[in-house]
């Protein structure tokens, strides 16, 4: 019984020919090797594509500049970047300048470097899949194609974005371990006549401040940077002679009386040399006798001596 309901399927040999579907099979993997190879030699292009401004040849110059411009296009014309808005002059003087994010290092190297990599990769990619048999490489597969290079060039813009923002909070609440590098207003530092007040501020942020709605004296105050550990920078105002420091969006911070004592006694032109005494100095008045007034006295008093009898 079982035997006759049993279902037979018959057997049947392929006698067509399968020329054409092995010349599809072949031009698929050729035209993918293609373009893998394509989209390396982009991320190596987008990578390098920075130097098309110190290139002379002009053909070489506008290959090596299209993942670079279109990645400026998508982050400064089309989205914009806080290095656009406002402090770009004090960026040029005394911080870390850049069109992308000034105020952190990773989040510029994202913008400026990983999308540009990926740009690079995208566009040199198409440009392989384009030049492919259309009849294996149709428009169907070009846009789940074109599709994930969308998806990670977004994923990178938004990680470059959150990073900043990050950054941005971070710098405004004085976060991190700080390096502190001070400038006069024409943009020049001297750190080895200011290292011990530098120290002495980088000791007095990393214990923390006080944020402290205070009135400010804008004419006393100077542009000084803070690189916070080693990721993030931000250019700030110090006011010695008050003793506060405003943060690069303007949250004020009290400085406390110990360190600014010392800090006004920078500013009245006092040279610190001893780094051991820490914020427990106090500023002290020059006592050393200039050596003409002390040669002057001691002629007065020789010839004194030689009138009275």
């Amino acid at each position: 019984m079982e035997q006759e309901n049993k279902l037979e399927i018959p057997s049947i040999v392929y006698q067509g020919d399968d020329k054409k579907l092995q010349e599809r099979v072949r031009k698929f993997k050729a035209g993918t090797f293609r373009i893998v190879l394509f989209t390396i030699v982009g991320f190596i292009m987008g990578h390098y594509s920075y130097t098309y401004v110190g290139e002379n040849f002009m053909p070489m110059k506008a290959v090596l500049a299209i993942p670079y411009k279109l990645n400026e296009a998508l982050y400064v014309s089309i989205l914009g970047t806080d290095a656009m808005v406002g402090g770009t002059e004090e960026y040029c003087i005394f911080g870390f300048f850049t069109e992308f994010f000034p105020h952190s290092y990773l989040a510029t190297f994202l913008a400026e470097t990983v999308s540009t990599v990926l740009i690079g990769g995208a566009v040199y990619g198409a440009l392989a899949y384009f030049t492919g048999d259309r009849k294996v490489f149709t428009m169907q597969r070009f846009v789940k194609f074109a599709g994930c290079w969308c998806i990670a060039i977004l994923l990178c813009v938004v990680m470059a974005y959150g990073v900043n923002t990050k950054a941005v909070a971070d710098n405004e609440a004085l976060k991190g371990i700080p390096v502190v590098r001070l400038y006069d207003r024409e943009g020049k530092s001297d750190s080895g006549e200011n290292v011990v007040i530098e120290s002495l501020l980088e000791e007095c942020i990393y214990g923390g401040l006080e944020q402290d709605d205070l009135q400010r004296d804008y004419e006393g105050e100077v542009y000084f940077r803070i690189t916070f550990s080693l990721l993030r920078t931000t250019v700030c105002r110090i006011n010695f002679r008050e003793g506060y420091l405003v943060a690069e969006k303007g949250t004020t911070y009290r400085i406390p009386e110990e360190y600014a004592q010392i800090m006004k006694g920078y500013a009245e032109g006092h040279i610190l040399t001893d780094t051991t005494e820490g914020p427990d100095a106090l500023e002290r008045p020059d006592t050393t006798e200039e050596p003409g007034v002390e040669m002057h006295e001691k002629t007065e008093e020789k010839t004194r001596g030689e009138v009275m009898p």
